[in-house]
This record gives C-alpha cells, structure tokens and sequence, in this order.
C-alpha cells in the first residue's frame, strides 16, 4: 500500500452517500490518505429530502490551504467535484498552483441528461471550465462534455464516431485526459469514452449499465479512477476497474422498486472489492 496523500475539495452530505462521504473510504481502502476540503456541509444531497439544511464553509477552506501551505504539506494528487460558487472554484485554482506537481483531477459537476443543474449559473460554468484547462484529467457526462465545447448540450444518444470526435475536442481544447462517462450508444450499449493526452487512439471501456439512478455514483467512479491512477496504473485500466466497481455497488444494493434510492448505494459492504 502506498502513503500517498490526496486533497479533495467537495460537499459532504451526512446523508445520502455521495461527495466526501463516499470517496474518502474508498481512497482509504486503495492505501491512500484523503485530505477533505469540504466546501459546504449539508444534512443530505438534494435528490429528493425536501429542504435541506447546510453551512458554507468556503472561507474555512482558504483558510486551511494557507495552514497546509504554512506547514509545507505535499499532496500526491487533486480531485475536485461540485462546486457552489465562482468562488470555490478559485479556491481549487489555488489548490492546483499549490500542488503543482501532483495529479490534477476535475470532475466538472454541473448538468446531466440533456440540461444544466439548477445550481450552476453561467459564472460557476465558467469557473469550471478555468480548472478544466489546469487539469490533468477531467471526467465529463456527455452533457457537461457539450458544455464545455460551448455545444447544444441536450442531446442524450450517440454515434461512436461522434463521442470520438467529442473527446478529440476536449482533449485538445483544454490539454489534458479525458474519461468521457456514461455515454448512451445508438445500439443501446453504455460505454467511458477514454482520450489519453500523450496517445492518439480513442478507448470505450464498456459498462454494464442497470437502469436505476443512485446519487453519488459518479463520486465512486472518480475516487475509484483516482486511486487506481495515484497507485500507477494506465487510466484506461483505472476507468475499467471504476466501471466493474459502480456495478457491484449498483448491483449488490439495487432490490427493484422497493428500494430507496435517495440514500444510495451500499458503499460499506462493497468496498472489500477494491482491494488488490
């Protein structure tokens, strides 16, 4: 096991298993330490509890950056996820200068299935897409990818070719890895779209999709990328080992209509399967 050490700058939900409360675990059980930065604290995720209560804790994170910088901590790698306000998302431009040389991951958290999340205004947008161009490697849904080519963002199935073409294109445009996730395929199929920085070739790594939604899933794929990736193996292999994962977690929880899925997948009793 290694003795890296990872910043990540996310909400934590007390329920509802998605952002800091799953991804910590899962880095823990990959042998790497999760430093949080939780940039709001919330009762639960907002799919479906109603009113929600919450505290902003932007200025607490600036404040223990400046603490980390003061006392000389190293960081192996970054992951950033949803982001509340312009602010935050220079707070994770900051995170990035401070850790220059570790493995910069975004997560650009702000639309789904053919539109934008309530949550995110134009300037959020924008903030993300500044911390695109500073990563190492981002992990678009097809609609965030359209958004952050500045393209009509509502189509929901694709051709091959045209998720191809649409990870050349981020790839180029913001110079860095690029796991496009979810993608629905004309034949039915739901592949990763993976688009290497250094490499020319284009890989779909294949998901066995079941068609429930459970929150958080997306923060189990990239925890789950990222510390496959820290651990030093080829992103396409961490974008594999992050798909088998979230199926099981899916599978081994999802108990047909009687299930309650606004508290999500059963992360506790799953994590005996990342481990090596």
């Amino acid at each position: 096991m290694s003795n890296k050490r990872v910043l990540c700058i996310q909400d934590m939900s007390g329920i509802g298993r998605s952002s800091l409360t799953v991804i910590s675990p899962v880095l823990s059980v990959k042998g790497i330490q999760c430093v949080p930065l939780p940039t709001t604290v919330l009762s639960t995720h907002f799919g479906g509890f109603g009113n929600v209560a919450r505290q902003d804790l932007t200025q607490f994170c600036f404040d223990a950056l400046n603490e980390y910088k003061r006392i000389g901590v190293d960081f192996d790698g970054v992951l950033s996820g949803f982001i509340a306000s312009e602010t935050q998302a220079q707070l994770v431009k900051q995170a990035f200068d401070y850790a220059d040389a570790a493995v910069k991951i975004c997560d650009p958290v702000m639309a789904d299935n053919g539109k934008m999340y309530s949550s995110v205004t134009d300037s959020i947008a924008e903030g993300i897409k500044q911390i695109c161009y500073e990563s190492d490697v981002i992990t678009p849904n097809t609609t965030e990818a359209a958004i952050l080519l500045g393209k009509d963002c509502t189509k929901l199935v694709f051709e091959k070719a045209e998720i191809e073409n649409t990870a050349r294109q981020l790839k180029e445009k913001y110079n860095c890895s690029v796991v496009i996730t979810g993608v629905k395929l004309e034949n039915g199929d739901v592949v990763c779209c993976v688009a290497e920085k250094d490499t020319d070739g284009i890989t779909f790594v294949e998901c066995n999709y079941i068609p429930v939604h459970f929150p958080g899933t997306g923060d189990l794929f990239a925890a789950t990328m990222t510390g496959c990736v820290l651990n030093g193996e080829k992103l396409e292999a961490a974008v594999e080992k992050a798909c088998r994962f979230v199926e099981i977690c899916v599978k081994n929880t999802w108990k047909g209509e009687k299930t309650d899925t606004r508290y999500g997948v059963d992360v506790e009793q799953n994590l005996r399967y990342l481990l090596d």
